[in-house]
């Protein structure tokens, strides 16, 4: 009988019969100049998890406590000396908080944002929960000499 609603879940629904391994390539980080570093490959990490490369942006530059912007060709270009495995931490990180699905633990997910309340809404292909994700918080900021001075002044 067991065989039998194994073989039925197989049949109508093939994504919930077996477990699937999601693989994501690393990310591919280049020296650029002495004090800034590039994700080459930034852009095509966002496509496969499916998140918005502004979302995944705003994560890392809180997290690293940084600057960086998006180059015209889709990569990410960091002010700071970082490591390959520095940035695959903070993709781990990333992963755990704002792509697998707390409840079923599947990476198939996707998110949306609420204009209303400006929250983003995590929803789950897999088993169907939605759930609201916790926000960006920028991390310790530390106020230099020039910017004391800009405060005074202006």
């Amino acid at each position: 009988m067991l065989s039998r609603i194994q073989d039925l879940i197989v049949k109508n629904n093939p994504d919930l019969a077996g477990s699937k391994r999601y693989t994501i390539k690393p990310p591919q980080v280049v020296r650029v100049g002495s004090k800034k570093v590039a994700w080459i490959n930034f852009k095509d990490i966002c496509a496969i998890m499916h998140r918005p490369s502004e979302h995944v942006l705003q994560f890392v530059l809180a997290e690293l406590g940084t600057e960086g912007s998006i180059a015209g060709d889709g990569q990410l270009v960091l002010k700071g000396k970082y490591g390959p495995k520095h940035i695959e931490a903070l993709l781990r990180k990333y992963i755990t908080e704002y792509v697998t699905c707390q409840m079923c633990k599947s990476p198939n997910t996707s998110m949306t944002r609420d204009s209303r309340t400006r929250l983003w809404h995590q929803s789950c292909s897999a088993c169907g929960a939605n759930r609201s994700v916790t926000t960006i918080k920028s991390g310790f900021h530390a106020v230099g000499k020039g910017e004391r001075r800009k405060a005074k002044l202006g």
